[in-house]
């Protein structure tokens, strides 16, 4: 090819018009810990290795623990299909043992370590115990703390390394794990002293009317029976008197609901990200481990199920084991009295309906049936009593007596077995494994955890539900590509986060299948975008994710499926060369589509100049200066800038490519560059580039574009390379012509 490009302009600032379609996404963006790469991991049983290891507490009828069981007494079920047990190990010791399972083999049974000093001694021995504080009122703090002092001696070491933690807004860490108990009694010392934010209590205005419309409802059924049987205008009054002030109740009622069921939202994610943090901070640790969680109560809303089960979930995949404690003590009302009014109210009042042949006063029944039934998930004791038992634990709850019942967990902790075994099943698909323990011991009741998610790949971060299908199907071969997506990662080196990268992810609505009611006219669709990053070791130091719930009315069907999905990520990594691996999910079909890239970040020492990587423009918006986020390589101005990850550029329709690159000023000052097209490996074009004009940080940010109407089809490299003194730097951007 021999023709050349005879011009390379300045893209003159302005609005590139184009307009995706809308998508309502509902998201919780999973938490994110960017790992160290190459830092060695601690030795552990886990899917990867395929042995899965199982606490087991077993008790009698009068809760007693049982300590003389033997191997052969036991049966491990997965799925309902029996295992065969890899090792059974008695772990008896003072206070939190925990036992190092043996290599599979033949079972075998280990007899209990000595409890001597050099047992105590020896910290690889030793299990993890995290005591974790809820935001609680004063007395239940006191209470709280009474319990959890009384399993610390006043000094010497402990059995378990102990850590001690209060949830506000965040999970506040007041002792890191120690075997020193001076310092743990330290930190629950401190607990009484703490102001946490406090959520207010169910509102004493809507239980008044509720009890208010629970005494009008009966007085209105009344009262139109009355003047149907004998019509006159002071019945007809009298009913619409009534009728008013119901109406009025139902509006005010209706208000405090929301607010109510938002502020329980508020804290129900307040908790459950706090307690996953904990959780996922053990995940990679061995040896026996145990979450004590104060609480008054874990109210979960519907909004917060998915968080819900993500702590259970990771708690399940790291072996932790949670007990909660009801601080709250003796309640003075059953927690489920206030489910109890509004379905009083909600039946006394379809009978008002049903006899007066009018319309519902709050709505239809189906709502008031959705909304009893959001209120019996959001009973505290529901939240906690799951979060216990689905992890291996119990609930302590409707006693001031809480000594006693720590005293019960420290039992746990200090006696147990261990069961290790590899999964028949070896195909690990994502799906969620149930596993039961069974003893052939009369009366005994067996407290282990529930299952995990098959998934093969672990890393530092916990693994939510809604990942798990996802991320089994990025461990595929070969990876999965059932529709077009377009993905990328893009480094940015600035000065002070030379390791700032975006991660972008473009979905086509359109490639995925909508469930459609025609009953109801609505429509559905569920997409997982899931983002690994992994350095040269393999070792997972990123993962991050975003669930997208669509749904609408059917008019509106058409339109959502010309939207598209875009995913943005800007995480900062460590010096080194990473691998960024990314999945679009379909939830409803399971297909899904996988891409792979690679970014390197440059280490400290290198302080010569620096592009960052060549973007393909798609569009443009112009952002108010209020709205604008100063933390995003992607503005030049008052536009934000939209990449294009891999679609074809069509001369027909676009007359010249926009691209954008940021360039570095280095230590030494003057800056030279060159802008290249190549074409098979050819320099078709090349012209020099200007770098002047750095702000404070040394970036000097370039939006240019090029004319591609005289360019015939094919594929097409933009390279951008700048230099100084001290060394050079150079970034391509592939395109495609049709």
């Amino acid at each position: 090819m021999t023709r050349s490009v005879a011009r390379w302009t300045t893209l003159v600032l302005g609005v590139l018009c184009a307009v995706s379609g809308a998508v309502r996404a509902q998201t919780r963006p999973n938490p994110e810990y960017p790992g160290t790469p190459g830092a060695p991991s601690a030795q552990r049983f886990e899917t990867t290795s395929t042995a899965i290891v199982v606490d087991v507490v077993v008790r009698d009828s009068k809760g007693a623990l049982i300590t003389d069981l033997t191997a052969d007494q036991f049966e491990l079920y997965e799925d309902r299909l029996r295992q065969t047990l890899g090792s059974f190990t008695v772990a008896n010791r003072g206070v939190g043992i925990a036992v190092t399972p043996k290599k599979r083999g033949r079972v075998t049974s280990a007899p209990a370590p000595p409890d001597s000093d050099e047992v105590l001694d020896d910290d690889s021995r030793s299990g993890l115990t995290a005591l974790v504080f809820d935001r609680l009122a004063p007395e239940a703090r006191a209470l709280a703390q009474r319990a959890a002092m009384s399993g610390v001696p006043l000094n010497g070491r402990l059995a378990d390394r102990t850590a001690v933690f209060a949830i506000d807004l965040q999970v506040n860490l007041l002792q890191p794990f120690t075997r020193d108990a001076a310092a743990v009694r330290q930190a629950l010392q401190a607990i009484a002293g703490l102001s946490a934010s406090q959520f207010q209590p169910r509102d004493k205005r809507m239980v008044d009317l509720q009890e208010r419309r629970n005494t009008l409802l009966p007085q209105l059924a009344g009262t139109v029976a009355a003047n149907q049987l004998g019509p006159s205008n002071l019945g007809a009054q009298a009913v619409g008197s009534l009728e008013v002030e119901l109406w009025q109740n139902r509006m005010e009622g209706r208000m405090l609901e929301l607010f109510d069921t938002l502020e329980r939202e508020q804290q129900g994610y307040s908790t459950t990200n706090a307690l996953l943090s904990v959780v996922a901070s053990l995940q990679e640790q061995p040896g026996r481990k145990t979450i004590v969680f104060f609480s008054e109560g874990l109210a979960v809303p519907p909004a917060a199920q998915t968080a819900f089960r993500s702590v259970v979930d990771t708690a399940n995949r790291a072996n932790v084991t949670i007990y909660a404690v009801d601080a709250s003590g003796l309640r003075a009302e059953s927690t489920v009295g206030d489910v109890r009014r509004e379905m009083t109210a909600a039946g006394t009042e379809r009978v008002v309906q049903i006899e007066s042949g009018g319309q519902p006063l709050s709505g239809s029944m189906l709502r008031m049936m959705e909304r009893n039934e959001d209120m019996l998930r959001m009973d505290p004791h529901t939240g906690l009593g799951d979060l216990s038992r689905d992890t291996g634990g119990f609930l302590v709850r409707e006693t001031n007596d809480l000594q006693s019942a720590f005293r019960r967990i420290e039992e746990d902790m200090r006696f147990h077995y261990v069961l290790t075994y590899a999964p028949g099943n070896q195909n690990f698909d994502g799906q969620f494994r149930e596993i039961d323990v069974k003893v052939s011991r009369p009366g005994a009741r067996v407290f282990a955890r529930r299952g995990y998610f098959a998934v093969r790949s672990l890393g530092p971060t916990p693994v939510l539900g809604y990942e798990a299908r996802p991320l089994a199907e990025l461990d595929r071969a070969p990876l999965p590509n059932d529709f077009a997506i377009r993905a990328g990662g893009l480094s940015f080196p600035e000065r002070k986060r030379p390791g700032l990268t975006t991660i972008l992810v473009q979905l086509p609505t359109e490639a995925l299948h909508y469930d459609v009611s025609e009953a109801e006219r609505t429509y559905s669709a569920e997409a997982v975008v899931v983002v690994r990053v992994r350095d040269t070791t393999n070792r997972i130091v990123y993962k991050t994710s975003q669930q997208y719930l669509l749904d609408g009315q059917t008019s509106e069907l058409d339109a959502a499926r010309r939207g598209e999905i875009l995913f943005y990520r800007q995480p900062e990594l460590l010096p080194g060369a990473y691998t960024v691996e990314v999945m679009a999910y379909d939830a409803k079909t399971g297909r899904g589509s996988a891409r792979v890239s690679t970014v390197t970040v440059p280490g400290p020492g290198e302080s010569h100049a620096r592009v960052s990587s060549v973007v393909i423009v798609r569009r443009a918006e112009r952002v108010a200066a209020s709205d604008r986020d100063a933390t995003n390589p992607l503005y030049v101005g008052d536009l934000l800038l939209y990449p294009d990850v891999g679609v074809p550029v069509r001369r027909a329709a676009d007359k010249e490519l926009v691209f954008f690159f940021t360039a570095y000023q280095g230590k030494a000052s003057a800056v030279a560059g060159r802008i290249e097209l190549l074409s098979q490996g050819r320099v078709v074009s090349s012209a020099p580039l200007e770098v002047s004009g750095a702000d404070p940080e040394g970036r000097v940010p370039q939006l240019q574009r090029l004319p591609i109407d005289t360019l015939p089809p094919g594929v097409y490299e933009l390279r951008v390379t700048v230099g100084d003194a001290r060394g050079t730097d150079s970034k391509t951007a592939r395109f495609r012509i049709e």
